[in-house]
């Protein structure tokens, strides 16, 4: 029994000696650490966004129950359509496309506006559930592209960090709604998640597209990579 524990304790020792190493070599290659920013913050957002509107609905939407009813339709409609998306535009076209709508949605969303007299939808119900919809698609297309652009070295590693940053983005994102929002004005909740949503586009611009690419082996690669990429749109 104690040979086992140490044999396990020194296997757990060892995974973690490697995933230092790996973050370590991270910092090595400035284009291999601008890389895995840019995903941590993009996948911060997604989780911020994503669980603050689905623990907020019933501060913006009249009926929560419907709220959740048609979030969850919307969502059915990002992941199936995130794929054909995807294959036509490639990656990141596509990834930016879904930032930058979500932004668009959320700026509409601020002013004041009843969409049907002596009910309580507003244009910001309306804009707040099709903006998830384009955060749902970005939620799911941020899995491919990280397993695509993380070296194979390193892949383990990058999804850690960045599914990490995904949980603080997902503890901090009900605060928004939920506590923010009933202290200030609601312009404020919705113009930080546009800020956020544009942010991450921006950083998604200057990521690579890797779809029918060689997929990178090492950080070295990615530095490689990047050399001799053109950023367009």
């Amino acid at each position: 029994s104690s040979g086992i524990n140490a044999e396990y304790g020194g296997r757990v020792k060892d995974r973690e000696q490697s995933f230092r190493q790996q973050v370590k070599e991270i910092f090595l290659y400035s284009s291999f650490l601008l890389e895995t920013l840019i995903l941590m913050y993009i996948w911060f957002f997604v989780g911020l966004s994503y669980y603050g509107f689905n623990f907020g609905w019933g501060s913006i939407v009249p009926d929560r129950y419907l709220a959740y009813l048609m979030a969850s339709v919307g969502e059915l409609i990002a992941y199936f359509g995130i794929v054909p998306l995807i294959a036509y535009l490639g990656r990141r076209r596509a990834m930016l496309l879904m930032l930058l709508f979500a932004a668009v949605f959320f700026l509409i969303a601020i002013p004041d506006v009843p969409l049907i007299k002596d009910s309580r939808w507003t244009l910001e119900s309306v804009c707040c559930l099709v903006g998830v919809i384009f955060v749902s698609g970005a939620f799911a297309g941020v899995y491919l592209w990280t397993a695509e652009l993380a070296p194979t070295s390193h892949r383990g590693s990058i999804f850690t960090l960045c599914s990490g940053t995904a949980r603080v983005g997902s503890f901090l994102g009900p605060y928004i709604f939920n506590n923010l929002r009933p202290v200030t004005h609601k312009a404020v909740p919705l113009g930080i998640m546009a800020l956020l949503s544009f942010l991450g586009a921006v950083g998604g611009f200057f990521l690579v597209e890797t779809g029918d690419k060689e997929t990178a082996l090492t950080g070295e690669d990615v530095a490689t990579r990047r050399k001799s990429y053109r950023y367009r749109l």
